[in-house]
């Protein structure tokens, strides 16, 4: 930190002047979260010594980190428990803390934040996210006013911090504001609790370790869980269930796998350490390059490829599938063995056909991937927390890998593994709306049962912004003035009751009317992405499947539920004023 010659030049007054106040008197807030006694503390920027001090009498052993060999000093003299541990060290690295292969339990950092430079905030965090220990948290006190430039401060905000705090799965437990009780009327403070969100079985954990302690050669391990992730929370129809795992298509697992390398690959940003001999990812072959023209949102469940496309997609797979049973699924270890957390049985290629459907019988052809039970509910529950630590760590990891000087490269990567859902979203939906205008069906809102004339929304029905999915049955059309109060809240468990038959009426009509084919993919998709029980789903099954996952949407994000005004007679009027699913009307 460069603010370290101040605290060196002004030690005694400083010293005096931190031990004028208690642990109770600045961290009162703090006192009702404090781990039991007995639990480790990393005290980062001890100052004084005043709160390592204090942990320790009451039966915490705390290590005290402090920069300043002045300030250093001035602690040891003054607090002499043996249950502190001095050291002098700093963030961004704490090299030496790391040294130790201690975990925390709290990790405390008093009054430093605004010294670390914005450009050091996020290795510094990534630090600190990888010493916590599970059920741990980090306690920082943000100095809210005209940074003293003396002391080499930044400004810091909780927008900046929470910003930050997501990318490493943190997320906010705790947060107060606060006078400065030194009585500047200038400064203020935000004491912020930040913690790892906890699914009581230790799996999260175990997913921390892996994104961000395990050793990695190359993106592999990253890229890997991160399919699993985007799987659990995309398409965890396609699982099935075991007593203490799940088995998902191996195909899945390849086909994600190519949809979120070939924008990295086609972009030239390395995924490995160059080596000797130049060579690159093992499942970048012929067939992989061979697919070059077939972009990213087209590598979806549903999609139908024919000709030489199908015998390259299909070879790929099998490539991809092989180099992921031989290489991340089989370093993916669980802590302290030598046994895979996950398995994977290949199945043997079987003959292309010339007109190739990526369904689910194609994508249970190329194998088996077994996720155990804990793994997949973690996934399941918490992606909202874990996707953006595994991009986050993606990205990093590829900045270590260029070495050609680009300044982009962290921006790129970031754009290149957005998750893109297709284009089609509304315009699928809009287009079935103007066939059947055209054929002099009327069209209505879902929720208010109201007739839509010239203008109208297409509302997803889970929102968009929380859960991507432009799959055609959640699209619905909507009044403009209904969708808007809907915004990106989540429907109500009443109001998806009682829209359930106009809902299957504007299935029908837009979709499962238009030949088989679009009813075929309409059922595949609702199928991938939604809990459905049965092998032949009708409207009420994907209905019913809604219901469930808008519970786990609403437990899993904390949605605010949306129920529309003065629907309900409405709603059961138009129902009944609809055509027959089966003899369409023509107005």
């Amino acid at each position: 930190m460069s603010a370290i010659p101040y605290y060196e030049q002004h030690a005694t007054r400083l010293v005096t002047q931190y031990e004028s106040l208690s642990f109770e008197d600045v961290h009162a807030d703090l006192i009702g979260i404090l781990p039991a006694p007995g639990s480790t503390v990393l005290d980062i920027g001890a100052g004084s010594g005043r709160d390592a001090a204090w942990l320790a009498a009451k039966g915490y052993d705390v290590v005290a980190v402090e920069p300043s060999e002045a300030m250093l000093a001035h602690a040891r003299a003054k607090h002499t428990s043996s249950r502190i541990q001095w050291l002098s060290d700093s963030l961004p690295d704490l090299a030496k803390v790391r040294r130790l292969g201690l975990s925390f339990d709290l990790i405390l950092l008093s009054a430093v934040w605004m010294h670390i430079p914005p450009s050091d905030r996020q290795r510094a965090l990534r630090k600190l996210a990888t010493l916590l220990a599970p059920k741990g948290r980090i306690a920082i006190s943000l100095r809210l006013g005209a940074p003293d430039t003396e002391r080499a401060m930044h400004e810091v905000s909780l927008l900046e911090l929470a910003g930050l705090a997501q990318q490493f799965g943190l997320r906010i437990v705790h947060a107060s504001d606060s006078q400065d009780k030194l009585g500047r009327s200038e400064v203020s403070w935000t004491n912020v609790v930040l913690g790892l969100p906890d699914d009581g079985l230790g799996a999260l954990s175990l997913l921390r370790h892996l994104i961000l302690v395990d050793e990695k050669s190359s993106t592999y391990k990253i890229a890997l869980l991160r399919v699993l992730a985007r799987i659990a929370d995309t398409a965890a129809g396609l699982a099935r269930y075991e007593a203490e795992s799940v088995i998902v298509p191996l195909g899945v697992v390849s086909l994600f796998w190519l949809r979120m390398y070939k924008p990295l690959i086609e972009h030239a940003l390395p995924q490995m350490p160059l080596t000797r001999l130049g060579t690159g990812p093992g499942f970048v072959t012929n067939s992989f390059t061979s697919l070059r023209s077939v972009t990213a949102v087209e590598l979806r469940i549903g999609s139908v490829f024919g000709d030489q496309t199908a015998k390259h997609l299909h070879q790929s797979l099998s490539e991809i599938s092989q180099v992921i049973r031989n290489m991340p699924a089989n370093y993916l270890r669980w802590p302290a063995s030598d046994k895979p957390i996950f398995d994977v049985t290949r199945r043997r290629m079987v003959p292309t056909p010339s007109s190739l459907q990526i369904d689910e019988a194609f994508l249970w052809s190329l194998g088996d991937f077994r996720i155990p039970l804990e793994i997949w509910h973690a996934l399941t529950h918490y992606n909202v927390w874990i996707e953006p630590v595994l991009v986050s760590e993606w990205v990093r990891v590829i900045e270590s890998y260029c070495n050609d000087g680009r300044p982009d490269v962290r921006t790129l990567a970031h754009s290149l593994l957005a998750w893109v859902d297709p284009a089609r979203d509304t315009s699928f939906a809009r287009a079935a709306v103007d066939r059947m205008r055209t054929a002099g069906k009327p069209v209505y809102c879902v929720w208010s049962g109201a007739r839509l004339r010239d203008e109208y929304d297409v509302d997803h029905c889970f929102p968009f912004a929380a859960w991507p999915c432009g799959d055609a049955w959640n699209l619905m059309p909507a009044s403009r003035q209904v969708n808007i109060q809907k915004s990106n809240r989540l429907v109500s468990q009443a109001a998806l009751e009682r829209a359930s038959d106009t809902i299957s009426s504007w299935w029908n009509d837009a979709f499962l009317s238009q030949g088989d084919g679009l009813r075929r993919q309409f059922f595949l998709e609702a199928s991938q992405t939604l809990p459905i029980l049965v092998t032949t789903p009708e409207p009420a099954d994907v209905i019913d499947a809604m219901k469930v996952h808008r519970i786990r949407l609403s437990k899993d994000q904390g949605l605010r539920p949306w129920e529309p005004a003065n629907t309900a007679g409405r709603n059961r009027a138009a129902a009944a004023s609809l055509p027959s699913m089966h003899q369409p009307t023509i107005e």
